[in-house]
């Protein structure tokens, strides 16, 4: 009956929506576009096939990502022959049926899904960028990428940062050059890296478990490695094992050991996948959190996360006291000029909003690479061989270099005062943030 109907001499008056909504719930979708649906859709089904349909979109991407399912799923979609546009297709498809969806049961679900749904337009977006069918400017794919469009500042904002630094920094001579024999003095010898990072981290462990319960067996192993293109990631092996790798080829200035055991390890990357796939995905039972992409408004909460985690572990005066006491002398350097340090790593940290700019500029806006090399040298007083690998990073990973500075900043404002007020509320209200989840455009101010 359905067949005669379909191919009857009576013309049929439907939408093309409806037609879709036909070939989804019918079944035909599995023979058309791949993943298989069942007669009466679910979550379940949807989450299945949106892990399936997102192992197969890697194929296309060389960006890293997290899988916590089974690794034969890796293998089948690594055998996969399905092309880019074929994959966004199916992408498109999951993402049409996860709307159709009959309405969540409470307000837990209804944030589950909107969170895949964001996820869905990134990976959709992603794919269309890959296919050569750009967003109309950077805040456009900002916002479908990343769920948020992160501020923009003009030469005049970075001009007055780069006069502070001006006569902060001592010597003659171009500012940039100055800083950067100004920075010589705090570089960790590569061969006491593992020393020196490693005792950050067992410090920043000591005091991340004093607010949060961690699994008995979860572990981090430091990694120094050579040839890598960040000076530090993490790498989520799963049951609450990590192993942060760090780059011996990349000067390590001693006020980032803190910043890298804090960020990589407790209570940042490290914690929040052993908490996510502890309470998440194991207890909840939400599996679209076994497969973690790096684009994704999702970022923004991991980096954003990441990023603060320092400041939620350490007082400015505690991290002053710890690098003085206990890292230098390990280090092997001279602490004299601490204070001054300290005050060049606030005001440098403002300067890292020059990458949003020069991304926009490079990617949108016509601004040649030595140009922007050039401006990143001049406004976020980076070397050339560090602004050269920025530029690098921003022709692969385009608007990521929001997730680290305006979710640090989210992060930040979302805790507020509570961090001075009450400590003990603050690391609650950041494991909240970890595991509600929220997106990005929950961190920001209520609007009146």
């Amino acid at each position: 009956m359905l067949m005669r109907t379909l191919f009857s001499a009576e013309p049929l008056r439907i939408s093309p929506r409806m037609l879709f909504q036909w070939v989804a719930r019918t079944g035909l979708f599995c023979l058309l576009a791949g993943p298989a649906v069942a007669q009466s859709d679910s979550m379940e089904s949807v989450v299945s096939d949106f892990l399936g349909a997102g192992l197969v979109f890697q194929n296309h991407d060389r960006m890293p990502y997290m899988y916590l399912g089974d690794p034969s799923h890796v293998e089948a979609a690594r055998s996969s022959s399905l092309s880019l546009d074929g994959a966004v297709g199916q992408l498109r498809l999951i993402q049409s049926r996860l709307l159709d969806l009959p309405e969540a049961d409470d307000a837990q679900e209804e944030k589950r899904r909107s969170s895949l749904n964001g996820r869905l337009t990134a990976t959709i977006t992603r794919g269309e960028i890959l296919l050569g069918e750009l967003p109309t400017d950077f805040q456009a794919e900002s916002t479908l990428v990343f769920g948020v469009e992160a501020p923009l500042y003009d030469e005049a904002h970075f001009t007055r940062l780069t006069a502070e630094l001006d006569s902060l920094i001592p010597g003659d001579g171009p500012l940039v050059d100055r800083v950067g024999e100004f920075r010589d003095q705090f570089v960790i010898p590569p061969e006491k890296l593992e020393l020196v990072i490693g005792r950050a981290m067992q410090e920043c462990r000591a005091r991340t478990l004093e607010h949060i319960e961690l699994p008995p067996n979860e572990k981090v192993t430091l990694n120094i490695n050579r040839n890598m293109p960040y000076v530090g990631f993490t790498e989520y092996r799963g049951n609450s094992h990590s192993i942060v790798h760090l780059n011996a080829d990349v000067p390590v200035h001693i006020e980032r050991a803190i910043e890298l055991g804090c960020h990589e390890g407790y209570p940042g990357h490290h914690v929040h996948a052993s908490l996510v796939e502890q309470e998440i995905i194991n207890n909840r039972g939400w599996d679209e959190y076994k497969l973690i992409t790096l684009m994704g408004p999702y970022s923004v909460i991991t980096e954003g996360a990441a990023s603060y985690a320092e400041d939620l572990a350490f007082s400015r005066e505690e991290r002053m006291q710890f690098n003085s006491e206990v890292l230098m002398p390990l280090a092997g350097l001279d602490a004299s000029n601490l204070a001054l340090y300290a005050n060049y790593t606030d005001l440098v940290g403002e300067l890292n909003y020059a990458r949003n700019t020069v991304a926009s500029a490079y990617l949108y806006e016509g601004l040649g690479r030595e140009e922007a090399i050039e401006w990143l040298m001049e406004y976020g007083l980076e070397t050339r061989g560090t602004a050269s690998q920025r530029l690098d990073f921003i022709d692969v990973q385009r608007a990521y270099v929001l997730t680290y500075n305006y979710g640090k900043q989210l992060v930040a404002e979302h805790i507020g005062e509570t961090l001075t007020e009450d400590p003990d509320q603050a690391w609650e209200k950041f494991v909240d943030i970890l595991l509600t989840p929220l997106g990005p455009q929950d961190l920001l101010p209520e609007t009146p």
